[in-house]
């Protein structure tokens, strides 16, 4: 009977709370990357290949990286709010793993040609437009997460780091002037590498049961 009277008390106060959907966590993710897009080119323009419809070849690979990045990350750290029995989304890895070609192919050039290119475009504009944008993203999706049930943390703040560096350094990249490999292998991944390691120190605080 005391035991009864103890899970009577334990559940007294519960109320019912409503399941979180991974497709709201998403579309709230990828308006935010509409929206950080938006306002980076309305204040600092677009570049001019996009606008005329005929975007140079390495900005079409270096766009599809990152958007395939920012799409597969967020996907994973929104499904980690609905735990369950069962295959997880493991397709960040791959994504991760095509971005990285860039910084890897710069790393080989640079140790082919013994030298790192100088650049006339500025990398500390690419490193605080992307993070700004990804602050944006990365709030957005921390703030969806939180009524959910993560239960590992520590991995989704990785998550929500990447896919929120993906989308702000894809947005600056619609404006970025620069085509050069080096100046993507070095700027882009330090934005994205920034940012994810951000969202492992903040994010897991943020949501913790």
């Amino acid at each position: 009977m005391r035991n009864l009277n103890t899970i009577d008390a334990l559940v007294a106060d519960l109320v019912p709370v409503r399941r979180v959907s991974p497709r709201d966590g998403m579309l709230i993710t990828l308006g935010l990357a509409v929206v950080v897009v938006t306002v980076v080119t309305l204040l600092f323009g677009l570049r001019d290949d996009i606008a005329a419809g005929h975007p140079a070849p390495i900005v079409v690979l270096r766009s599809g990286a990152l958007l395939l990045l920012g799409f597969a990350a967020a996907l994973a750290a929104t499904e980690s709010a609905q735990p369950a029995v069962g295959a997880e989304s493991n397709g960040w890895p791959w994504a991760l793993g095509a971005a990285l070609l860039f910084p890897v192919s710069a790393t080989i050039l640079v140790i082919y040609e013994g030298a790192l290119p100088y650049s006339d475009f500025g990398g500390l504009n690419c490193l605080g437009i992307s993070l700004a944008s990804a602050l944006v993203v990365g709030a957005g999706l921390t703030s969806w997460l939180r009524p959910g049930a993560s239960v590992a943390p520590e991995r989704v703040g990785w998550l929500v780091g990447l896919a929120a560096g993906a989308f702000g350094t894809f947005a600056y990249s619609c404006h970025c002037p620069s085509e050069s490999i080096y100046y993507i292998g070095l700027w882009y991944s330090l934005a994205v590498a920034i940012s994810a390691a951000l969202g492992r120190l903040i994010v897991p605080r943020l949501i913790r049961w």
